[in-house]
């Protein structure tokens, strides 16, 4: 079986990396494959990084469809692909185009990873799905949505959750790393991965340990990702200031493998309004670090409250520092959480299990 990854998304954001991923597997596992990207696009640069080639469409080919459809058909007849697997939702018309101009009877696949805002039921949706053999979603609530918003039969949607790898915990580089970066190892340590930027909510957890700190709570909270909005950067700073938090919250820069480094930290919160899934949470999990999350979205798919981590009401910083004083002093519930965290996600969130699952589904019944 020769598979081909399509993915022409510029963007940097968790289905590119979840791309990346699939190849770093196929590479470990010897699969056939091959993947399609822009040209320098994050994929495509990050497989040069790595020294695996990437066949490329050029973009403006992207504003005519049947063109790169014709061209991608004659690619998978050529390197006789026998399945194509999509990502990003712009490129499933001129892959569905293509699968109806090979000569091949080429199975595919797409993964959805955003949430369905509307309706698409009309004959140009019901022509594109009709073509699709198996239609794959990372939450229950998305395999919902894509029930009641698309023109798919059921047994065409399947439930897969993200998968993600394990790494060890290393005590004497966390260690090293935390002294570094001037934060206390004695005090409760927090940690929000993300991009800089408003709807990360980054705000919200300076609020909350700003409410903590007014408690006689001390904690550290450590920003870690690209600054995307200065502006907003530029206010975070100013609430740091406001709050005589200068010794509180840190920003660390980007990060090239945050799990490396989340075992380090007392507790990942994720702080967004309404994340379709939330990566960052099981790999917290399975790296045995207590997870806090946004009651939104695929979250409550991941945290079992109170069980296997906290929820907290989204865009609430009042009860996230509540949800935060059930841990902060005290470190039985905080350990009792990130094992019982670390237990599910090692039984639910297997990356080895995942990818297994995802080749399954790539032939045919």
């Amino acid at each position: 079986m020769k598979v081909l990854q399509v993915c022409m998304s510029r963007g940097f954001g968790g289905l590119e990396l979840y791309v990346l991923n699939i190849i770093n597997y196929f590479e470990k596992n010897n699969q056939d494959y091959t993947i399609l990207c822009a040209k320098k696009s994050f994929i495509f640069d990050k497989l040069m990084n790595i020294n695996i080639l990437a066949n490329t469409f050029s973009s403006p080919f992207h504003r005519l469809p049947i063109l790169s459809a014709v061209k991608l058909a004659r690619y998978i007849d050529k390197n006789k692909i026998d399945v194509v697997h999509a990502h990003w939702s712009k490129d499933l018309l001129f892959v569905v185009l293509a699968k109806i101009f090979s000569r091949r009877k080429v199975r595919l696949i797409f993964t959805r990873h955003m949430a369905i805002s509307r309706k698409k039921k009309d004959v140009y949706h019901r022509f594109l799905y009709r073509h699709v053999d198996a239609y794959i979603v990372i939450t229950k609530e998305l395999y919902n949505n894509t029930i009641r918003n698309l023109p798919l039969n059921k047994s065409k949607v399947h439930l897969l959750y993200h998968g993600v790898p394990v790494v060890e915990h290393n005590t004497d580089k966390c260690k090293s790393f935390l002294a570094d970066k001037g934060i206390d190892e004695n005090i409760f340590h927090l940690v929000i991965f993300g991009r800089i930027e408003e709807g990360k909510g980054q705000h919200f957890v300076i609020e909350a340990v700003n409410n903590l700190k007014k408690q006689g709570k001390p904690v550290q909270l450590a920003m870690i990702g690209h600054i995307m909005d200065q502006d907003y950067y530029a206010m975070l700073n100013s609430k740091i200031k406001e709050y005589h938090l200068e010794k509180n919250v840190f920003y660390l820069g980007f990060h090239n493998h945050p799990p490396s480094i989340m075992s380090c930290f007392d507790a990942v919160v994720l702080a967004t309004k309404c994340e379709t899934f939330g990566l960052v949470l099981p790999e917290a999990m399975r790296a045995g670090v207590a997870v806090i999350g946004s009651n939104c979205g695929g979250v409550p798919e991941i945290i079992e409250h109170e069980k296997t981590g906290l929820l907290f009401k989204t865009e609430n910083p009042d009860d996230l520092s509540e949800q935060l004083l059930k841990i902060v002093d005290n470190k039985n519930a905080c350990d009792k959480l990130a094992l019982a965290g670390k237990n599910d996600a090692d039984k639910r969130f297997s990356e080895e299990k995942h990818f297994k699952n995802l080749v399954k589904l790539m032939v045919p019944e």
